[in-house]
């Protein structure tokens, strides 16, 4: 019986470390994505079709952030004036982008409101 209880409690010592070993692990290794692109991604129409030479909208919202295509790239994004407010996008500055993502409770749904 003494064996099942010692085992029961080196299991839960390792399965206790390795979760905490993981958790400092996510936190020391934890990979910050730049807002600029999740607000023109979420500014995008989402429709993914290609149409700007990108596999998809997030393709192209890090194309624009990194200045290889225009704000006019995304086709089915005119009529819907994703031009202007990527080009209202690439005004603001950072402490501006960063004081609405707070302000939004970083929910990418309510970037739409903001613009």
């Amino acid at each position: 019986m003494s064996i099942v209880i010692n085992a029961v409690i080196l299991l839960a010592i390792l399965g206790f470390s390795a979760g905490a070993f993981l958790a400092f692990a996510e936190k020391k290794f934890e990979v910050k994505e730049d807002v600029r692109v999740v607000f023109a991604e979420n500014l995008l129409p989402g429709i993914n079709c290609g149409a700007c030479g990108y596999p998809g909208c997030s393709g192209f919202a890090k194309g624009f952030v990194n200045g290889e295509v225009k704000a006019d790239g995304c086709l089915p994004g005119k009529r819907q004036g994703v031009p202007e407010k990527l080009t209202k996008l690439s005004k603001m500055s950072d402490d501006e982008l960063n004081k609405i993502w707070e302000e939004i409770g970083e929910d990418p749904d309510k970037i739409k409101e903001k613009f």
